[in-house]
């Protein structure tokens, strides 16, 4: 259904023509004309001498008196305010920052990770971070037979830049880094 602005207002404007017809009268308006004015009697009966109101008997009171149908109110047409337009509720998504351990878990399993150092606390493990400015790896949780060992990674998505990124570590710490499955890290991630 296609409803325009043209249709509304020629509809509009139909709706008017016709009210403005229909309210037109070959007669004048009642209270209009003279003679049938109310107080019409009330003027004659002073210029002859008549009993006014106050002097009617009771009984007048009861007689029914037509009063004039009051002027209708014009209508005036306002254009349509359009429609507000649909309030989009936009969910809020409040995400949680997720542990190194959560998004490592997160990873697919045949992405690669570069295992730089491990040690048995996690001070230590950043100690070692802070001191060869690895700031871009990351410090994961680990359970080895019961014991929990921190070990920091370097996380890739194949074994090809894994490998490249240990050969650029082991420049920067002196030591030999292990590549290793992301898979296989996730066996082992302490939960």
């Amino acid at each position: 259904m296609d409803i325009t602005i043209k249709t509304i207002r020629g509809v509009t404007i139909s709706s008017l023509i016709t009210l403005g017809l229909a309210a037109c009268s070959s007669s004048p308006a009642p209270w209009t004309q003279a003679d049938d004015s109310p107080w019409g009697a009330k003027h004659d009966a002073e210029e002859q001498n008549l009993p006014t109101d106050d002097a009617v008997s009771d009984t007048s009171l009861n007689d029914p008196v037509l009063l004039a149908d009051p002027e209708p109110e014009p209508v005036i047409m306002q254009e349509p305010e359009p429609a507000p337009a649909p309030e989009v509720i936009v969910p809020v998504v409040v995400e949680e920052e997720l542990t190194p351990e959560q998004t490592v878990m997160a990873l697919p399993g045949d992405g690669y990770a570069v295992q730089v150092y491990a040690g048995k606390t996690a001070e230590s493990v950043e100690k070692f971070k802070n001191d060869k400015d690895l700031s871009g790896l990351t410090v994961v949780k680990t359970d080895r037979a019961g014991s929990i060992v921190y070990v920091l990674v370097d996380l890739h998505e194949d074994r090809a830049a894994a490998n490249a990124a240990a050969g650029d570590l082991e420049a920067t710490t002196g030591s030999r880094p292990w590549v290793r499955s992301v898979a296989g890290l996730q066996k082992i991630v302490a939960q």
